[in-house]
Order: structure tokens, then sequence, then C-alpha cells
């Protein structure tokens, strides 16, 4: 089922910072220009190259806080992209050369490894799989700097070391840079020219990777990942000019402290299985109402014997079906799932009586929709044997709802009794024959 929250928000902010950047890049002349004369400027703008390095640091203390691997191994690979295009970019350039060059590697590994990292959101560090990930980011450098023509690098003396004492390896080492360098000195565009086709294929495929993988789990780091892609990459199609890479790298650390933060708020208040606000939202909710309010507690019909039927795959379905109803009633209700196959709505500025209303409508609408239920014979059936099988491989349940809603009253002066009230009005409608909405 298509969700607006859950499909078009967490896009919102990194497609926001990106275009933020892009501005900003544009208007950088103009900007410089305006405030030349400001010395607060000129001491900002020596401080402003280290600017992705400082944010970059501060989201690798939230992955040590977080105890998330994929946070500090992520910006580790942004931290070093970098600095390669940033202190390297504008020599390799114009030094152009037979070998695989710094910049073709580096645009290569980049996407590389960001597809590989944002598959490690869940974890830890001081593991060995976090060891063993940290010692192929060293071997990429390694193997950069032994296979890259870096600029001046055949006239540095430990180059000239390495070639007089280890001649052989050292030939190896050329002949392989030779033939990498030849198929990657395919170039794309010619505004993109310093950019290997691989590597623009590596761009292209990771942020489709990424983009699947967020319309699958609707998870914000997903689409945190997809934008810090496409910031990068922004980041090193402009070497010429000077904040660039800057800005966009400054983005792209931004961009995954934001989207790390919205993904901590929704695995806290947010349920994973309906997509509900969960039980502490609901808390928060409750310390901030008025004095005119009502509250519904909303239970499945038989759901223990509904999953010892069908399963629990498919009281899952259930769940999902009416959260995704409930999330449509009206009267500006807020609601939560409350735990196991309770939910609950709370109703701002109404009585119990106008709650009832939509409450009841909510609860029509849930007793006349339809729920099918696939058999397993269907499941396990090929695709020609599902359309032999499309009588008998599904079947109609009824699903059904018993709500109680309670308002403050004499008695009734804190949410928390408010809350109590309508728990019991619940189960006095579950046992009065169920399906129905009890005041």
């Amino acid at each position: 089922m298509f969700s607006f929250k859950r499909t078009i928000y967490p896009l919102i902010l990194p497609v926001l910072l990106i275009v933020i950047s892009a501005v900003t890049l544009w208007n950088w002349p103009s900007l410089i220009n305006k405030a030349k004369n400001i010395s607060e400027i000129k001491a900002f703008m020596v401080i402003l190259p280290l600017m992705p390095y400082i944010i970059f640091s501060a989201v690798v203390l939230m992955g040590w806080r977080y105890n998330n691997a994929g946070l500090i191994l992520t910006c580790l690979t942004l931290a070093l992209a970098y600095f390669l295009f940033s202190h390297y970019g504008s020599l390799a350039l114009q030094q152009k050369s037979a070998g695989l060059s710094i910049l073709e590697a580096g645009a290569f590994l980049l996407p590389v490894n960001l597809a590989i990292f944002s598959m490690m959101a869940k974890r830890r560090i001081f593991t060995t799989f976090f060891v063993v990930c940290l010692l192929l980011l060293g071997l990429q450098i390694v193997a950069v700097f032994l296979l890259c023509r870096w600029p001046n690098s055949a006239h540095s003396p430990l180059w000239t070391g390495i070639h007089n004492i280890f001649p052989q390896m050292a030939d190896t080492l050329s002949q392989v840079s030779t033939r990498l360098g030849s198929w990657f000195h395919e170039s794309g565009p010619a505004a993109l020219n310093h950019i290997s086709l691989p590597a623009l294929f590596a761009f292209s495929g990771t942020l489709l990777f990424l983009l699947i993988r967020f319309l699958f789990t609707h998870d914000a780091i997903q689409a945190g990942f997809a934008g810090i892609l496409v910031a990068s990459f922004l980041g090193i199609s402009d070497l010429q000019t000077f904040p660039a890479a800057i800005i966009y790298f400054s983005a792209a650390g931004l961009i995954l402290i934001i989207t790390t933060i919205e993904s901590s708020y929704f695995m806290a208040y947010v349920d994973e299985l309906t997509g509900l606000q969960g039980r502490r939202s609901m808390n928060e909710t409750l310390i901030n109402l008025g004095h005119k309010y009502a509250i519904a507690m909303i239970d499945v019909d038989h759901f223990k014997k509904f999953n010892d039927t069908y399963g629990h795959k498919t009281g899952d379905q259930v769940l999902k079906m009416i959260a995704g109803q409930l999330d449509k009633i009206t009267g500006s209700a807020k609601t939560f799932r409350y735990g196991g196959e309770e939910f609950a709505a709370i109703f701002p500025g109404k009585s119990a009586e106008e709650a009832w209303r939509h409450l009841e409508k909510y609860r029509q609408d849930i007793a006349t929709t339809p729920f099918i239920v696939r058999s397993k014979q269907r499941r396990k059936g090929n695709s020609k044997s599902r359309g032999k099988l499309k009588a008998f491989g599904q079947k109609q349940a009824r699903v059904t709802v018993s709500i109680g809603v309670a308002a403050p009253d004499k008695k009734l002066t804190t949410p928390e009794k408010v809350l109590k009230s309508a728990d019991k009005i619940l189960y006095k409608a579950k046992k009065s024959g169920r399906n129905r909405v009890m005041v």
C-alpha cells in the first residue's frame, strides 16, 4: 500500500539539502563579493575546507554512541573520497597518464563502498564483521596507492626505492595499472570527462539499488544513502570550482546526520509493522491533552483464534489492514498501536458521543471490507497451477473489531483514568457480543 508519509517524506530532506547546496554554489561568487571585506568571513573561508571533516567527525561520534558500524564506515569512506578529490583532483586532471588515475579509482570505489555500507546500518562495532570491513577499506587505500599514478609519483624517493628493491613487483604493478587504465579511460559525457564510464555505471547502479531497497523497506537511512550518493557525485563532478566538493560533501554528512536521527525517531515512536504511532508517542500525547477529548480502545475480535487458524503472517496482514483503515478514520483522531492486537484513537476537542459517530463508521468499514486469505496450496503452486486453483486457492474471512470509548468527567479527571475506563468499556463490548462500539 502506498503511503505518502513513509515513501515521500523521507526523501524530502535529502532532496532539499542537495537543492540548497546547488543554489549556494550557484550564488557563491556574488556571496563572496558582498562579504569580501568582512574579517569574520575571511576567517571562515580559512576553515571552510575543514567543514566536511568536522561534520564527518560528528557522525563518527554518533556512530560510536549508537554502536552503529555502518555510520562509521560510511563517514570514513566519505572522508577519504573528499580528501582524494579535494587535494589531488586538480593535479590529477592536469597530469594524464597511461595507468589508472586516482580520480578513476576513487570515483569507482566510492559508490561501491556506499552500496555495501548501506546494508550495515544495523551492524555493531567491535565485531569481527566490522574489523573485516575496516581491513578491506585499508586494503583499498593500499591498492589505490600502489596501482594509481599519483602526480609526480614516478620521481618520488618512495617509488624509486620500491622499484630498486622489488623491480619485478614494480613492473607487475605498472602493467596492472596500465590495463586497468585502458578500461577506466573510457570516459562518460564531455561534461564529466574526468569520471570514467565504469564509475558512471557504478553510481547509476548503486542509486537504483538504494532506491529499490528504500521502496521495499521505507527506511529513512536508505533514502539518506541515496541522497549521500547524489551529493557526493555532484561533489566530484565539478573539480574546477573551489567550493563544490566542500559544499556537496558537507551536505552528504548533514544528510547522514538527519536521516540517522529520523530513523532513530521512527524506531522509538513508530510501530514497524503497521506504520502507526507507537505506545511511547501515545503516552506523550496523553500528557499534552486539553480538557475536552475522547479516548477509544480498539481490539480485533477473535484474533488469537484467527492466528491459530491461518498463521502469524496472515495475522500480521490483518493488523496492517486494521491499521490502514484506522489511519483514515475521520474526526481528526490521532491513532496508535497500543500493543498486540489492540489499537487506540484519541479525539482532541470531542466528546465521547461525537467520537462514537466516527468510530461507528470505522467499525462498519472494517466489518464490510472483505479479507482474502490465500491458502498454502495456492502459495506453493506454480504459475500454471495457480490459474486452476484460483477458485479453491483463496478464502474470504470476516474481520471485526470491538471498541470502547470514554471521556473525562468528575470521576475521570486524568487521561490515565480515561484510558483505563475506555479499556473496561472495550471488554464490556466484547462480552456483549463483539463487533460494536460502546460508550
